[in-house]
């Protein structure tokens, strides 16, 4: 058979077969490229997604990690913290709002077993939070334990307050993280367990960060407890969950395990010692969170959190692939077929007519036009914001839907507008620039983040990739733009910098200077406590190499303290982090030297340092050192201090034998000086008294002020005998008297006073220094007894007679109590008829005997037991007088009483004998008080209106020992005075003293010019009651007649006398 077809068709036909044959093994290979490519794309995604998600876990968790680091440096600063306290620093956090996931803020407390009952009555009277405090505090689980954790604080307490008491030593998982916390002393985070308090998804772990308190000099510090925050894994996720970070995946999450138990299992399977792993799959931690795709594959991450060590296991649970990603294989098959196709008609067809040519040109355009349809599809579907703009103008020429969406816009209207309009001015500058340098074709793209405005008015964040989209030397013509919508990790950020900020407001306002030292040197934070402090400002010291040449400009004190600060912070790197607190004096800014404490925490290679003024702090002690030990007037030695001196002088004198002598002064009337003129005078002299002590005696010898206007001076080393002491002493003594004779100068007025001295000698340590002090003030008040401004030494029969005087007084108060004192009558008669008695205190001592009225009046009067005595002596007279208001042949009786000064002047003394009178029922006509000159003269006007209330009930006034005073007509003329008595000083030698006859004389002539009734006592002789008769004194009393008797003696010799007469 011959062939007889054109050999060119067939060699054509060949050719295109080849051609077509070529090009589809191309195509498939080209179809199963892009699919490759599809799924890559797609695995990418989804990686990015797990990725994103585990990056934001991982951030989250360093969040709260800077939380509870945050809880912790308060209590480092103060380990007592209140509850109150706790709750506003917690309050502040805001938490719930802020940190999704936390369930509770607690810090729990180490108490040891023997602690346990003082810890639990401290939380229940802590009363800042509630007035009633705690009541029912207890901790719980019952049970002893040798140690417990305990939940004390807690915040916030709502639907949580079971837990506040909870010893988590009843949890295995917790306790196990406690243990290790407190021993490597890092932040750690429990194996997860369950929430009791919630109903489903109750599976929570714990992130603790123990605390320490301050160590001792050479000690570890002590383990105080742990800030912790409980976070439930849900909320945890969810709160990812709702800012897009989940998007197409499932994930669970599985703990591995602790770190170090990790380790420890590793080092078992190499052979060298535990054992394998019993749990290869962990504790679960959060469960499969979607369903994931039949055919996904799964990816797992391991994520370190602090000591725990998480699984990640992702699923894939969409395709990440749009509809026309997943048909781009397909398209690109087909496409490369129909080419192919095309291809090898076209070999076939070339040959051929024109027409079929054109035909197959215009088939071969309609194939681009799809292509680039298609391309446009991409385009348009694109999971990211794309847009084709024109570089000279800005104008959008294409933009795809997802970009539109993200500005708000319609894809038309963004196509009217260009990219200026929508930028934000403050990033538009940045992004105008580069896109120079790309069309300078310095660069072929560009990255940067910048903010849109969005067409509701807000504004967002975009991350914006620009690819020029001309050849290289080409004019600039058009280029690509592509943006993702970041503005929800933006606000993520700036939440991180919120707490960052209130974490540094926190320790702005802490009480204490606060400085950060990075690990690089540059002091980072310093608040405003630390420039108070020091002065010094970021720009004075801004690294920490800076601090020690200009806090220290000495260079040997320089390298004393860095050494010291050094050791420390080395130690701190060896053990917990913590670096001992140490005292330091700095140079400040201002040029003063302050001590001050240092204290501080290793941070991420750096470390926090606080600064405490102890300034005042030293100051104080110091001045309360100083007031302990001197007067603040004088800045002489005070009691205390002399105390120790004078035992001192006393040793020595024992050890080198040698006598020395304690003076003892006392200023003359300077309580008379302080109440006229005023206590700012009176210390004005007392400061100069102060000064010429100082220059009478040697600056080795002690000056003291020892209270009020009394001075002590202690003269050592004045000789080998005590008379030899005496000597040198008294001559300094007569010394000081005359230098403080001389005039004082007092707010410019001259004035003159005197002191009483009060000498001893001492010899070794035979006396104490009590009875020294005792000794010169006795010998003082003899000084003053003496008519002051002289000086005496102590005599030991004075002592004797002060020990009797004090035993008498002891007496006199027993006796009082006891009713050993009683009233002895003396008569008083007038014309041979007894009228009247003088009622005489008389005391019948138990074993003494009747005791003298010349011994017991006078201390009586010292020690102020007249007072109760006179008020006894009234309330007896009113009742005898009461008594012989009854019998008639007594009725007529008068009954004088003597009444001391200081009973006389006390501010109740008329109502004390009224009610006398009233209680005991006596007339008041009756009774006469007898007063002495002495105590007419203290305050005349006082006594003239007493007098003058009791006359108007009828009481009479005797002036008693008239004459022996300083007897003055004037008060006699006004005061209401009934009688006056000669005293029987007079009357005594009345017949042999013609002085006494002629005052008798005058006495009863002044009296009977005046208006007033005299009477003599101690009249003893016939010749002196016949003398006093002559000269018209018909009234007396004394022996003549009868001593001073019992009441029963007494009423019986006025029955046998009057009845007589």
């Amino acid at each position: 058979m011959v062939f007889t077809g054109n050999p060119l068709r067939h060699r054509h036909g060949l050719l295109g077969f080849a051609v077509a044959i070529a090009g589809l093994l191309t195509t498939l290979w080209l179809a199963q490229q892009q699919a490759r490519s599809v799924a890559t794309i797609s695995e990418a995604r989804f990686l990015q997604e797990a990725r994103a998600f585990s990056d934001a876990l991982a951030q989250r968790m360093a969040t709260h990690t800077e939380i509870v680091n945050g809880l912790r440096s308060l209590f480092m600063v103060n380990p007592v913290l209140s509850r109150a306290e706790f709750e506003r620093a917690a309050r502040e956090l805001d938490v719930r709002q802020r940190y999704p996931g936390v369930r509770n803020l607690a810090f729990t407390r180490y108490v040891p077993a023997e602690q346990r009952a003082a810890f639990e009555a401290r939380v229940r009277a802590d009363t800042s939070v509630n007035p009633q405090g705690l009541p029912d505090f207890a901790i719980h689980p019952a049970g002893a334990r040798p140690e417990y954790f305990v939940v004390e604080y807690l915040w916030p307490e709502e639907g949580s307050r079971g837990l506040l008491g909870l010893d988590i030593s009843v949890q295995p998982a917790n306790l196990e993280a406690m243990h290790y916390s407190r021993d490597t002393g890092k932040t750690v985070v429990s194996a997860p367990f369950e929430l009791l308090q919630e109903k489903d998804h109750r599976t929570a772990f714990v992130l603790r960060a123990p605390v320490f308190g301050a160590a001792q000099p050479g000690g570890t510090p002590p383990f105080v407890g742990a800030v912790a925050s409980t976070i439930r894994v849900h909320d945890l996720v969810g709160s990812l969950r709702a800012l897009g970070y989940m998007d197409g995946i499932a994930v669970s999450i599985a703990d591995r395990g602790a770190v170090h138990a990790l380790a420890a299992g590793a080092k078992g399977r190499n052979g060298e010692s535990g054992s394998a792993e019993s749990n290869p799959k962990g504790l679960p931690l959060l469960a499969l969170t979607g369903v994931p795709l039949a055919s996904a594959a799964l990816h797992e991450v391991d994520l370190q959190v602090h000591d725990r060590r998480w699984r990640l296991s992702f699923f894939p649970a969409k395709d990440f692939l749009s509809p026309s990603e997943r048909r781009l294989p397909m398209l690109a098959a087909m496409a490369g077929a129909l080419l192919s196709v095309l291809l090898a008609a076209l070999v076939v067809l070339l040959g051929r007519q024109r027409a079929l040519a054109l035909a197959q040109a215009q088939v071969s355009d309609d194939a681009r036009r799809q292509s680039e349809e298609r391309f446009s599809a991409v385009f348009r579907q694109a999971a990211v914001g794309m847009a084709q703009i024109d570089t000279q103008t800005g104008r959008f020429v294409r933009v795809n839907q997802k970009y539109a969406d993200i500005v708000g816009y319609s894809v038309a209207q963004m196509c009217k507008t260009d990219f200026q309009s929508i930028s934000h001015p403050e990033d538009l500058v940045v992004d105008l620039a580069r896109l120079e340098r790309l069309k300078a074709g310095e660069i072929s793209e560009y990255h940067m983040e910048k903010r849109y405005f969005h067409q509701d008015g807000h504004t967002l964040w975009v991350d914006l990739t620009v690819s020029s989209m001309w050849a290289p030397g080409e004019p600039p013509g058009f280029h690509i733009a592509v943006v993702q919508d970041i503005t929800e990790r933006k606000q993520m950020e700036d939440s991180l910098r919120g707490s960052e900020l209130r974490l540094r407001g926190i320790l702005q306002r802490l009480p204490v200077g606060v400085c950060l030292v990075q690990a690089d040197g540059l002091m980072k934070f310093r608040n405003d406590q630390f420039v108070q402090i020091c002065g010094y400002t970021e720009d004075d010291i801004p690294r920490g190499e800076d601090w020690w040449p200009t806090v220290y400009p000495d260079v040997q004190y320089r390298e004393q303290a860095r050494t010291t600060w050094m050791a420390a912070r080395a130690k701190a790197i060896e053990g917990d982090g913590t670096i001992a607190s140490g005292e330091y004096t700095i140079h400040c800014k201002d040029g003063q030297q302050r001590t001050v404490e240092i204290a501080g925490v290793i941070v991420d290679g750096g470390h926090l340092f606080t600064l405490v003024d102890l300034s005042q702090r030293k100051a104080d002690e110091e001045e309360i050192r100083y007031l302990a030990f001197y007067d603040p007037l004088t800045h002489l030695p005070n009691r205390r201090l002399l105390r120790d001196r004078l035992q001192q002088a006393l040793a020595t004198s024992a050890r080198h034998q040698r006598s020395g002598a304690l003076l003892l002064l006392d200023l003359d009337n300077f309580k008379t000086l302080n109440e006229t003129r005023g206590h700012e005078r009176g210390d004005a002299l007392l400061l100069q008294v102060a000064k010429r002590l100082r220059d009478c005696v040697h600056e080795d010898d002690t000056v003291a002020r020892q209270g009020g206007d009394e001075f002590v001076v202690v003269l050592e080393d004045l000789g080998d005998n005590p008379e030899e002491a005496a000597a040198r002493s008294e001559e300094t003594g007569q010394k000081i008297l005359s230098a403080l004779r001389a005039p004082y100068e007092v707010d410019g007025e001259a004035h003159h006073s005197s002191l009483s001295m009060g000498i001893t000698v001492f010899s070794g340590l035979r006396e104490t220094v009590d009875e020294l002090l005792q000794r010169t003030d006795l010998a003082m008040y003899q000084a003053k007894s003496a008519g002051r401004d002289t000086l005496r030494f102590y005599d030991p029969q004075m002592q004797a007679a002060v020990s009797a005087r004090a035993a008498m007084e002891l007496d006199m108060r027993a006796g009082l109590a006891q009713s050993q004192f009683e009233l002895y009558y003396q008569p008083q008669i007038e014309h041979g008829r007894i009228t009247g008695a003088e009622a005489l205190l008389r005391w019948r001592h138990p074993s003494n005997g009747f005791i003298s009225p010349a011994q017991f009046i006078p201390l009586a009067e010292e020690s102020g037991l007249i007072l109760p005595l006179g008020e006894w002596v009234l309330k007896s007279a009113c009742e005898r007088l009461a008594l012989w208001a009854q019998q008639p042949g007594l009725a007529a009786l008068s009954l004088a009483v003597n009444v001391s000064p200081r009973q006389f002047h006390q501010a109740g003394f008329v109502p004390q004998v009224l009610a006398a009178l009233a209680g005991a029922g006596a007339d008041g006509h009756r009774l006469k008080l007898e007063l002495t000159e002495g105590l007419l003269l203290e305050d005349v006007e006082d006594t003239i209106e007493k007098m003058g209330q009791l006359r108007a009930y009828g009481l009479g006034f005797s002036l008693d020992d008239f004459g022996t005073g300083y007897s003055s007509l004037a008060y006699l003329k006004r005061l209401p005075l009934d009688q006056l008595k000669i005293d029987q000083g007079f009357v005594r030698d009345v017949l042999t003293d013609p002085n006494d006859a002629a005052i008798a004389r005058t006495v009863v002539a002044l009296a009977t010019s005046l208006g007033l009734r005299v009477i003599a006592e101690g009249v003893e002789t016939e010749a002196q009651r016949e003398f006093l008769a002559r000269n018209h004194c018909h009234a007396w009393q004394g022996y003549l007649l009868s001593p001073p008797v019992p009441v029963a003696e007494f009423e019986a010799l006025v029955q046998r006398t009057n009845t007589a007469h």
